[in-house]
């Protein structure tokens, strides 16, 4: 009976070691997302140099359980594991020294994926090894008992995926989740611990220390502009109030690094104003869907211009719906909110809308890549009654160099909306800026040069000038982009190169006490 608690304990720890590991890897984007963003090269970092830690530290892992006394070995490894993940937050405190070091998206998730995630993985694969060598009693029964422990460790590790995104994140937070695993890991150390007094006596002092210096490393001086903060199970989301040069007092939403949404003191030139453009498009417009709420700054702005139109928006994150309330007067407007993934919803819903807007591009290295899909705007299409209007906002340049995103967007668009007209909202074409999109699902209403007069004439006739020939998108031929291949990371590169510094800046700035 004696031997078989001891061997219980040995599948039990890896079991544990499994789950940690996982829970980490499934932690680190959400880390790594309020330093850099999140996006594909956010999670093939993590994974490969969670992956890399892993191997590392299984060969090391190996050399030392053969060389070493295990009975010492093994709760050092785990207690080095443990004190490696606790510092996980601290470290990803402070990142500037890796942010002013690329303007390479790519290179920065690896670098900070490096600094922060190798180290704590690395440990913990040294932790395997180990384990087999005091569990294997026979053998000739390796093949199976190796089995058993690798069992352990991969269904430890799928409760950890599962927990870690059904309950962790949601009820505890990412920094806590840390912590809690950092103490998963240490109390398993410690029971390994108590034969061996010279390696309790660490236990004791890491116990007395690391809360300390964690304590003290994560004291945060309280930022005034921050008038909220959560993490959802989507975003770090910030409301901050504070005061821009060109948009006077201003309320922000901040979803990870990047602005979401700005409501301005000043009436600014920017894209959420374009709502007075689908009135010259379309009489009689009753129904309007919005794809992404953010602080809900376009239904508001549609609901005040159209009176009497029914407004529904689609929001994945259902946190968005109590920001909009407390912090946006969404409480003041009579906006049906519709929780759920676009194409999902899309696909479902049997409505047909006068106007779609789609808006669900909060980062300018975060694109949902299917909604900007061939099938996409064909499945948008289908929801528009005769002659509605799918507008789809995104961020891009229209100068050459940098015009391959924004190009392969609009030559995808004009395949299901061949009548369209391009509004774009920078001060020059390589700038990184808001362009949208404005099909019509019949003829065309207006021509250009039309459409601009009409505007002139209204409600925020700056719009006139905004609208430009898609003859303007000139440089590498586009993508066409469809579900099966749409390389958007790839595609945005030259401009995620020339604007993420500026926008890291800004993001620093606005935050900055």
């Amino acid at each position: 009976m004696k031997i078989f608690n001891k061997q219980a304990l040995y599948v039990l720890s890896s079991f544990l070691a499994g789950f940690s590991v996982l829970v980490v890897e499934l932690i680190s984007s959400r880390i790594v997302a309020p330093i850099i963003g999140s996006s594909v090269f956010t999670w093939t970092s993590v994974i490969g140099i969670t992956l890399l830690g892993l191997a590392v530290g299984s060969y090391f892992g190996g050399q030392i359980a053969d060389k070493t006394d295990a009975e010492k070995s093994l709760p050092l490894a785990f207690l080095i594991s443990a004190i490696l993940v606790s510092l996980i937050p601290t470290l990803a405190r402070n990142t500037d020294f890796i942010t002013n070091s690329s303007d390479s998206i790519l290179k920065l998730n690896l670098y900070l994926s490096l600094y922060l995630f190798l180290l704590p993985t690395l440990a913990i694969g040294l932790i395997q090894p180990i384990i087999l060598k005091r569990f294997a009693n026979d053998f000739s029964k390796i093949g199976s008992e190796y089995g058993t422990l690798s069992f352990a460790w991969s269904f430890g590790g799928i409760l950890g995926v599962f927990l870690t995104g059904f309950f962790f994140i949601s009820y505890i937070g990412s920094k806590e989740t840390i912590w809690l695993m950092s103490a998963v890991l240490f109390l398993v150390g410690i029971i390994f611990a108590f034969k061996n007094k010279r390696v309790l006596l660490l236990f004791v002092l890491t116990i007395i220390f690391v809360p300390m210096i964690l304590y003290f490393t994560q004291q945060e001086t309280p930022n005034p502009k921050i008038i909220f903060q959560k993490e959802t199970d989507y975003y770090n989301a910030k409301v901050v109030d504070t005061h821009l040069s060109s948009y006077g007092d201003s309320r922000i939403l901040v979803l990870d690094f990047d602005f979401h949404s700005i409501e301005p003191e000043k009436k600014v030139e920017y894209y959420p104003e374009i709502y007075p453009v689908f009135a010259n498009l379309k009489e009689n417009i009753k129904d309007i869907l919005v794809i992404g709420a953010g602080a809900y700054t376009m239904p508001k702005h549609f609901k005040n211009y159209y009176k009497d139109t029914d407004v529904s928006v689609v929001e994945l994150d259902p946190e968005m719906i109590s920001v909009g309330n407390a912090f946006f007067d969404l409480e003041k407007y009579n906006i049906k909110t519709i929780v759920g993934d676009a194409k999902v919803v899309i696909n479902k819903n049997e409505e047909k809308y006068d106007v779609i807007f789609g808006d669900a591009y909060n980062s300018f290295i975060s694109v949902p890549w299917y909604l900007l899909t061939k099938e996409w705007n064909d499945e948008v299409k289908n929801k528009l009654k005769e002659n509605g209007i799918y507008a789809v906002n995104f961020i891009g340049s229209i100068s050459e160099a940098k015009s391959l995103f924004a190009n392969s967007v609009l030559n995808t668009f004009k395949i299901s909306f061949p009548n369209f007209y391009v509004f774009a909202f920078g001060v020059k074409p390589e700038y990184t800026q808001n362009i949208v999109l404005v099909g019509i699902n019949g003829e065309l209403p207006l021509s250009d040069t039309e459409l601009r007069q009409k505007l002139l004439l209204g409600e925020n006739s700056f719009l006139a000038e905004k609208i430009i020939s898609a003859e303007f998108f000139k440089g590498p031929a586009p993508v066409i982009l469809t579900d099966n291949f749409s390389p958007v990371e790839k595609l945005m590169e030259p401009t995620i190169k020339s604007f993420f510094p500026k926008n890291l800046s800004e993001i620093k700035d606005i935050l900055s006490l």
